[in-house]
């Protein structure tokens, strides 16, 4: 129990100052949208009533309280560069997705010895899983393979080395696969790493240096990316993709996606479905 003197007046605490919240100041809202198109090649700039809402929540958990001191702190704070691009290139997908497309370039992989293959982007790992399980569902011999995803979001990456998959993720698969290849946790499937010493994954910018110093590869993924670009960036991927692929190799691209006119690849239908051959 507290006393105090009667006769002295009992000392009030002193009351805690509630500061208001800070008005955010969207100016500064342009500089950013093109700092992201440079750097990524994410084209955020015709989404601007969705993007500023979402950005603006960004900078408030970051205790930033303008779009302006967000540019500024992207110069020199590699983190939360790092936390913006996860933002902007949330990525879900599921195993199997487009499977005819998969099935068609297993075909071709099955007939190339040691064959390699990309898979960029490659979100949190489904489209690099399925190829290596269809792989190895198919191959009638002991024929090597490997398989390298590539994403610039690093918690798809974390994702995607985890192997921890949601049963949505898995709703196309059967009975058999899921037991063949996964572990069951709870709600949860996890890959058996047994089966997938040949993936990896690796967090790379595909317009930076390093991109262009991953090898040479048969097959390249990359669906559902170049929906984000202008015709520039879009070219400039295209270019890249042939600087990785072996002559000869093929490109997958997502069916949405848009191809500009180029001198570095030749389009070729198969059962309607559509892919990318180098030129020799």
């Amino acid at each position: 129990m507290w006393f105090w003197n009667k006769k002295k007046a009992p000392e009030v605490a002193p009351k805690h100052e509630v500061s208001p919240s800070q008005e955010f100041n969207t100016f500064g809202l342009q500089d950013l949208l093109h700092y992201i198109k440079r750097e990524i090649g994410v084209d955020l700039l015709s989404k601007n009533s969705v993007i500023e809402t979402k950005l603006r929540l960004f900078c408030e958990r970051k205790e930033i309280y303008s779009f302006r001191k967000l540019f500024e702190t992207l110069q020199h704070d590699k983190t939360l560069r790092q936390d913006l691009i996860d933002l902007v290139t949330v990525n879900e997908t599921y195993f199997y997705r487009e499977e005819s497309q998969l099935d068609l370039a297993v075909h071709f992989a099955l007939a190339i010895p040691n064959v390699k293959i990309l898979c960029a982007p490659c979100a949190s790992g489904e489209e690099v899983y399925s190829l290596s399980m269809l792989l190895q569902e198919k191959k009638k011999d002991s024929r090597e393979f490997s398989i390298t995803g590539i994403d610039i979001n690093a918690e798809a990456i974390a994702k995607a080395q985890q192997g921890l998959f949601s049963e949505r993720s898995l709703h196309k698969l059967d009975d058999r696969i899921k037991e063949k290849f996964f572990t069951h946790e709870d709600r949860f499937y996890r890959v058996k790493r047994e089966y997938f010493s040949s993936v990896s994954f690796t967090k790379v910018n595909i317009f930076d240096h390093e991109f262009l110093s991953l090898g040479k590869y048969d097959i390249v993924f990359s669906r559902n990316m170049l929906i984000y670009f202008d015709d520039d960036f879009r070219l400039k991927a295209i270019e890249r993709f042939a600087n990785l692929l072996k002559p000869e190799g093929k490109l997958f691209l997502g069916h949405a996606d848009i191809v500009p006119e180029n001198n570095y690849f030749v389009k070729h239908t198969e059962h309607r479905l559509s892919y990318y051959v180098k030129k020799s």
